[in-house]
């Protein structure tokens, strides 16, 4: 115990500092997380100063600190509060220290967020480009699409409620970036190996892009007359531009990899036939499900991956006035939302269960609320009758149940409180799930997904490997590059390499002294919003909505990160046993 209260006094300049503590409140008044699991900082001051370091150390206290600086910013007798409780992390059992900073663990590409946020508030967009695509091929697509786990786990979120513009920021990155791709595509030299990718779409790409770095000869087949997958038939222009989709696809080819279009693979053995030594199945889950009610088989009722995929070929696609949408899900938003723009009057989204549960991402939601979309909530379809040229959509209210396995609570009928509407058009968007030809004769689990061993993505056939939706059902984009990197990997491993696909190395920035101080007014700067265009021009085609940032507002979003990785280094080197006092770094 003493040595563990030397050491951490030994973090001030003088050991009065803690008895200078009047215990007034202001920090604490001041904190974001004050009485959040225990976090009190005026608790953990008066622990410090009567020597009850190991009870402060032996919890996760310290580590909902910030380091927002508001404390010290408040505290009327300069006491500089970070300072004692950095050191306390160091101190911290190892299974309470994270292992990396909160947002690049909640990224399933595991991307280097703080590394290109410091890059990009330094000016230089072009290293922040290399090193994200160190991780992923398409930063554009990504900053445009991404549902961005990392930034629900953000922790400037816990110091105002708004995390950093992480999406927003790689999407300024990539619209930016100048003539880099040498630098993040070096081709090792050629293995004499040929690997075979059954889908173009994100999962696919991916480990096209990985393994062709790797030297193998890699050659990509889809059925449809482009690739893109559902990023480019199901996703609309006005969420993601088809030029930034071909462009970054353009990147793929230009290192080596062939992408034949229009070629449906129906045979896997015919592959290894062919010449290639492995297989990679990708072809994601483009089968739409059906509502399973009465009526839904009327041609005035559309499924959404059908609709959407007919608008982006640009075929003629009419609607009428009054469209429902069934579903709670990205799709059914993206289907309400291109209603919408195809001459709608009136769209309104029915879902079973409350906005809480919808699985499509916040800000769809709203941009839809915005451009006037209607949700019904609590409302399930249960018969479709079409007379007249319209439909007419039973429906029944519903209400919420226990949970079920999906972890949202189960929508459950509630008896004799049937209602009807009439529309026009019923788009039905309520999932999707993979098609596999019989003849691959892999096996095959519930929701007709292939079976892989998770930890190498290997199916029940040597040398085949599957990933993306087709083996978890439909997911999303960043779900899918992850994947691919993992099949990217262990195909490699798979063909004798290291299964290394780390790339060139390129680092984030770092300073040469992290001091850990904070400007003030560094707690209070507030989340810079995406510009768009006005609502007003939404409706009359598919412009893209979301206009991207400025340089002078990606520097100022990117400033607001806490530099979580840095505050990580200063608690390993102070376990390490070589902390300074004086330059933290």
């Amino acid at each position: 115990m003493a040595s563990k209260i030397a050491l951490a006094e030994s973090f001030v300049d003088d050991v009065n500092m803690f008895r200078a503590c009047e215990q007034c409140g202001c920090c604490s008044s001041a904190c974001p997380l004050t009485g959040v699991d225990g976090f009190n900082i005026r608790r953990i001051l008066r622990h410090v100063e009567l020597g009850l370091t190991d009870e402060i150390a032996n919890s996760p206290s310290p580590w909902f600190c910030t380091t927002c600086g508001r404390c010290e910013g408040v505290c009327p007798n300069g006491i500089e509060i970070l300072d004692i409780i950095r050191p306390l992390r160091s101190l911290s059992p190892l299974e309470l220290v994270p292992e990396d900073s909160p947002c690049v663990l909640a990224c399933p590409a595991r991307i280097d967020i703080p590394g290109y946020l410091r890059l990009i508030a330094e000016g230089r967009t072009d290293e922040a480009y290399a090193l994200i695509r160190e991780k992923v091929p398409f930063p554009g697509i990504l900053g445009r699409v991404c549902t961005h786990p990392c930034e629900d786990a953000c922790r400037r979120r816990d110091v105002f409620n708004q995390p950093i513009e992480i999406c927003a920021l790689k999407r300024y990155v990539a619209d930016k970036a100048g003539e880099v791709l040498g630098q993040v595509s070096k081709v090792e030299e050629d293995t004499g190996h040929r690997v075979a990718i059954v889908g173009a779409g994100p999962a696919g790409l991916t480990a096209a892009f990985y393994l062709r770095k790797k030297g193998h000869q890699v050659t990509v087949f889809d059925a449809l007359p482009e690739p893109g997958g559902m990023i480019r038939f199901c996703i609309p222009d006005y969420r993601i531009p088809k030029d930034i989709l071909r462009a970054e696809i353009k990147e793929i080819e230009d290192i080596g990899v062939e992408i034949r279009t229009n070629t449906k693979v129906d045979s896997i053995e015919r592959m290894f036939e062919e010449g290639y030594n492995s297989v990679f199945i990708a072809i994601g889950a483009h089968q739409g499900l059906k509502i399973g009610v009465d009526g839904e088989d009327s041609p005035r009722v559309k499924e959404g991956v059908n609709f959407l995929r007919d608008v982006s070929l640009s075929k003629k696609v009419e609607v009428g006035c009054k469209v429902a949408v069934i579903g709670g899900g990205n799709a059914a938003i993206d289907s309400a939302r291109t209603a919408l723009r195809l001459g709608a009057e009136e769209v309104t989204i029915i879902y079973r269960r409350t906005r809480a549960e919808m699985l499509a991402s916040h800000e769809e939601i709203e941009e839809a609320l915005n451009e006037g979309v209607k949700i019904f909530y609590l409302a399930a379809p249960s018969r479709i009758v079409t007379q007249n040229g319209n439909v007419e959509l039973e429906c029944i209210r519903m209400e919420l149940g226990a949970v079920d396995a999906s972890g949202r609570r189960r929508p459950e009928p509630i008896n004799g409180s049937e209602f009807s509407m009439i529309f026009d058009t019923i788009i039905a968007a309520i999932g999707q799930h993979p098609e596999i030809p019989g003849q691959f004769d892999l096996a095959i689990g519930k929701g007709n997904v292939i079976q892989v061993d998770p930890d190498n993505l290997a199916t029940s056939r040597k040398g085949v490997f599957a990933g993306g939706d087709v083996i978890s059902g439909p997911a999303t984009v960043i779900e899918a590059i992850a994947a691919g990197r993992k099949a990217a990997s262990s195909i490699d491993k798979f063909l004798g390499g290291d299964g290394d696909i780390s790339g060139c190395g390129i680092k984030g920035a770092a300073p040469q002294s992290y001091t850990g101080k904070r400007e003030e007014g560094f707690a209070d700067l507030k989340r810079v919003e995406m510009p768009t265009i006005p609502l007003s021009e939404r409706h009359h085609g598919f412009s893209e909505v979301e206009l991207g940032f400025n340089d002078d507002q990606a520097k100022n979003e990117a400033n607001r990160c806490l530099q979580c990785d840095l505050e990580l280094s200063l608690a390993e080197e102070t376990r390490r046993g070589r902390w300074k006092k004086e330059s933290y770094h």
